[in-house]
């Protein structure tokens, strides 16, 4: 029993790696622009589909297709604030914003979805692995993609809050989170921290996207369960808080890869969304977040 369990943690750990790179980009949109980006899978599947066209198509080794994939949805990010965002908030005067951005990226959403269905197809499109082989504890096998999720997962997490912490655009990006009209008055661009900060959340989910790829098939809606699940994780951490969202993810996933074990398997996904409504209940603010 104990060596199942530890199994399932193990395997939690890894689906907890690709919740928080997916989570954390999320979350971070909605800290600094306090937008909910509903499109946020379709990012995640674009990254998918660039790794496919990169290892299949073109024949490209993994680790060139790994590196193309986040920097391609980096750069198509870069494309979502000033031409969407932007004319938005011109536009809004006094009108609440909240509404009618939570509108903008659903349209977008289906936007994008339905370009890669017209361009792709709606065919499932299997993904070679980037790493073969595996590691063999005894007790379980674990694949060397998953190794690689792992380590691609925490290395980029990393830096995230490397960057965020000490580089001068990512102490920007945290100061116009705090308070934007003062991150203004100190000569703060807020259109190019916003543009920023929507590139690097959709290439985190671009990146997460490509390493999922060879796990399961790559095809247009691929992310939307991975999106509503990532709300349930900003809830429970606290909306805004990158760190609440890092600890939620390892938390839905390791609760749900140990569920396996005393529940059946249709069971899982419920697991996030009942955690997200208990959450709602108790604590309203997450685990993380401030009280109003």
């Amino acid at each position: 029993m104990f060596e199942e369990i530890l199994e399932f943690l193990i395997l939690g750990l890894v689906l907890g790696g690709i919740y928080a790179m997916f989570a954390v980009g999320l979350t971070l949109i909605f800290g600094v622009l306090d937008i909910v980006n509903v499109a946020h899978g379709e990012f995640l599947a674009i990254g998918g589909y660039a790794l496919y066209i990169a290892m299949v198509v073109l024949g490209l080794p993994a680790a060139v297709g790994l590196v193309v994939a986040p920097v391609a949805v980096f750069v198509l990010g870069l494309a979502v604030y000033p031409l969407l965002f932007a004319p938005l908030q011109k536009r809004l005067g006094r009108r609440a914003p909240g509404p009618l951005f939570l509108v903008l990226t659903l349209g977008l959403s289906a936007l994008l979805q339905n370009s890669l269905l017209a361009i792709a197809g709606g065919e499932f499109l299997s993904v070679p692995p980037a790493v073969k082989g595996g590691l063999d504890l005894s007790f379980t096998y674990i694949s060397g993609q998953r190794l690689l999720i792992l380590a691609v997962a925490g290395a980029s997490l990393g830096l995230l809050f490397l960057f965020l912490r000490f580089h001068r655009q990512g102490m920007a990006i945290r100061a116009v989170a705090q308070n934007p009209a003062a991150a203004q008055s100190v000569g703060i661009p807020l259109g190019r921290i916003f543009t920023l900060t929507i590139a690097l959340a959709c290439g985190l989910a671009g990146l997460a996207g490509a390493l999922i790829a060879p796990l399961f098939s790559v095809y247009p809606a691929v992310g939307f369960t991975l999106t509503i699940k990532a709300f349930a994780i900003t809830i429970l951490g606290g909306m805004g808080n990158l760190l609440g969202a890092l600890v939620a993810s390892l938390i839905i996933a390791t609760l749900e890869a140990l569920s396996v074990i005393v529940i059946p398997s249709e069971w899982q996904n419920a697991i996030a969304f009942g955690t997200m409504i208990l959450v709602l209940l108790v604590r309203p603010q997450g685990l993380f977040g401030k009280k109003p």
